[in-house]
């Protein structure tokens, strides 16, 4: 029986050479889609041009003085990056027990530079027996390890530093040195005291506070009424949400400073662009990395349905300008003038002329000490750019222990007197004695209490005054040989606020941090940091039991 197959498919691919037609996607009824756009108001016009250019006026002043938990006040020229000045802590020992590996490196760094001054080797030889490196006896390996090698070989470079400093512009009277050899052997010193100086950027002023785990300081500039407060700096990186503004003019420090500058800019404006907006051209080919379509939001999310809408519909409605200003400076902005494609210019009153006193928008803005003020400035912090941090020096764990109804502090990783950092867990796990055997004796034993290793501190809830909220006050183990070893909880009678230890815990860490200033100038100092602990923990510490 005869029939008849007919195929009909449409295929996505051209089967001619040329790839133009599909290319420009046309339509087979122009009038009709025209229509359709009529009918649904994507005709309808709102007036709106787009931005072009905007011109603006602000007066910039430099943050030339700050101060540091309450101390005086200090000048600042801007270029040493702030954390530098807040976190730095005393770096150098007071003696090699402290840290035998800068000892000894400073030590043969004197040593070499007497060998390239030409010096004969007896005046090297003469400050080896008048320094000579001791080490104490300690149970640290890894103090032991470098003993073994530098002890009585290496001159104390500590010791050296602290004979030079107190001989002031004249040799010390040993080891004795020639006439014909003393300004040779001078320079040589002098030398050494400067690489020596300007290895660390130090300061005895401690900027942490202790009681609340945090740094505080503050900035100010010149004829400046208040002052940007940072009250919760837990190191890192400072930013301009990093201040509070105060009304408290911050005194002391220079008496004059550099006057405001107008600054008068105008700039071009750009469309503001983030990963997963919609593209702008019908053939470009969007961000695969950020599906914001994909966004789940339920209907009371708010917050995911605003941020959806403003990407997906409004995304295209934002630009931004670039206004370059000196780093380390407040500028107040006087105006601000738009300039659209239609050649209208639009004056634009800062937010809260618009919202009135009733309006709860503070997004970029400073938090004020009296929320009726809102100043139209903008800081540019004098913050270092990607500071290098080493591996923590210190690690200190803060843990809630519900069931001992007290709070543990864990140090974990310490300085150790070799200048390398302690795993005192492993410290603890090596030195302790191998458990005994389990007794045959079917009578329990009774225990008065129950061990904890020595690197746990307790810290008690005590009330410090008749009448005033309960504070944690460090204690002591009674089966604890060591206490505290790190800086961070080694404090005399440490005292902290309850409230700074939450059901997270606290992470606390000091480390060696390298940033470089504006100038170029490279600095490296101790910092520490703050961030959240790992919740709570349990000690196993019992009383009164039978095993």
């Amino acid at each position: 029986m005869p029939s008849i197959t007919i195929w009909n498919r449409i295929e996505p691919r051209s089967r001619a050479l040329d790839l133009k037609p599909g290319l420009e996607a046309r339509v087979h009824d122009p009038l009709w889609l025209l229509a359709r756009q009529w009918q649904v108001g994507e005709f309808e016009a709102r007036d709106a041009g787009s931005p072009v250019a905007a011109a603006v006026q602000c007066a910039v002043t430099p943050l030339d003085r700050y101060s540091i938990s309450g101390q005086a006040a200090q000048a600042y020229d801007g270029r040493e990056p702030i954390e530098s000045l807040v976190e730095r802590e005393t770096v150098r020992p007071a003696d090699a027990s402290a840290d035998l590996r800068q000892a000894a490196e400073a030590g043969l760094y004197f040593a070499r530079l007497l060998s390239a001054a030409g010096l004969p080797p007896a005046i090297s030889a003469s400050y080896v027996a008048r320094y000579a490196l001791s080490v104490p006896p300690v149970s640290d390996p890894d103090m032991r390890a470098i003993a073994g090698v530098v002890a009585g070989r290496v001159i104390d470079g500590i010791r050296l530093h602290a004979d030079l400093v107190a001989a002031g512009t004249a040799l010390p009277a040993l080891p004795a040195i020639s006439q014909d050899q003393r300004d040779a052997v001078l320079r040589v010193t002098r030398d050494w005291l400067s690489w020596y100086g300007s290895l660390f950027n130090e300061s005895a002023q401690d900027g942490w506070s202790p009681d609340r785990m945090e740094y505080r300081f503050t900035m100010a500039a010149a004829a400046d009424p208040g002052s940007y407060v940072a009250q919760e700096y837990d190191g890192g990186s400072v930013d301009w949400y990093t201040f509070d503004r105060s009304q408290a003019q911050l005194s002391g420090g220079p008496t004059s400073g550099t006057p405001p500058s107008t600054v008068a800019k105008r700039l071009v404006a750009t469309p503001v662009t983030f990963r997963g907006m919609p593209a702008r051209r019908f053939w470009e080919l969007e961000d695969a990395a950020a599906n914001i379509g994909l966004l789940s939001a339920a209907a009371e999310d708010l917050g995911r349905l605003l941020l959806r809408e403003f990407a997906l519909v409004y995304g295209n409605d934002w630009f931004q300008f670039p206004l370059p200003l000196p780093i380390g400076s407040r500028a107040a902005i006087g105006s601000l003038s738009v300039t659209d494609t239609f050649g209208i210019t639009t004056a634009i009153p800062h937010y809260t002329a618009v919202d009135g006193a009733l309006g709860k928008w503070r997004m970029f803005a400073v938090t004020q000490d009296t929320p009726s003020s809102v100043p139209l400035e903008l800081i540019l912090t004098p913050s270092a750019v990607a500071p290098n941090d080493s591996a923590a020096i210190e690690d200190v764990l803060l843990l809630r222990d519900e069931l001992s109804d007290m709070v543990w502090g864990i140090e974990r990783t310490v300085a150790g007197a070799s200048g390398q950092p302690l795993d005192r867990t492993l410290a603890w796990r090596t030195a302790a004695p191998p458990a005994p055997p389990p007794s045959g004796d079917p009578v329990p034993q009774y225990r008065l209490g129950s061990t904890v290793p020595d690197y746990w501190l307790p810290f008690l809830p005590v009330a410090a005054n008749p009448g005033s909220p309960l504070q944690l006050r460090r204690g002591k183990l009674p089966t604890s040989a060591t206490g505290p070893l790190s800086r961070m909880l080694g404090y005399p009678g440490l005292t902290m606020f309850l409230e700074e230890v939450p059901r997270e815990g606290v992470h606390l860490e000091r480390r060696y941090r390298a940033a470089r200033g504006l100038d170029g100038s490279a600095y490296l100092w101790i910092g520490r940091r703050r961030s959240t602990g790992r919740g709570e923990g349990r000690s196993g510490l019992r009383f009164d039991f039978l095993e």
